[in-house]
């Protein structure tokens, strides 16, 4: 019987796929991340910054990645983000590290490997006034 590929887990094919975690993790740094909110409390955003200590690494897109992306996006700031899964965030979450602020844009889940790829694009920075 033939089986249909889309019900079956990348670790099904082979269950020999190696863990990365020891490798990978050699390459990682200690990093802290910043997971940035800003609900609106009586009609004024209140921005709230949880930070989190990973290990992982930030790095910029290569030019052969940012040709993949549309036009109009290419002159954005990309990084990719290597970290522990323990990290878990999602598409369009606001972060802060080292004092840089991202915008969540993909994620890829190789938890299975022993660690987790996110997509960054360097976020507009905003002043909000103080008040009065």
């Amino acid at each position: 019987m033939i089986t249909n590929g889309n019900s079956l887990r990348i670790g099904d094919f082979s269950p020999q796929l190696p863990n990365m975690s020891g490798t990978i993790e050699s390459w990682f740094q200690d990093i802290v991340i910043g997971i940035i909110t800003a609900p609106v409390v009586k009609g004024r955003v209140v921005e709230s910054i949880v930070e989190i200590s990973t290990r992982g690494v930030l790095q910029p897109l290569t030019a052969q990645q940012l040709d993949l992306k549309p036009e109009g996006e290419r002159n954005w700031k990309w990084y990719m983000l290597h970290c522990q899964p323990s990290l878990s965030l999602q598409n369009d979450d606001t972060v802060s590290i080292k004092g840089g602020r991202y915008r969540v844009m993909g994620r890829w889940g190789f938890d299975e490997y022993g660690y987790v790829q996110y997509e960054l694009v360097k976020d507009y920075d905003t002043v909000i006034p103080p008040t009065p």
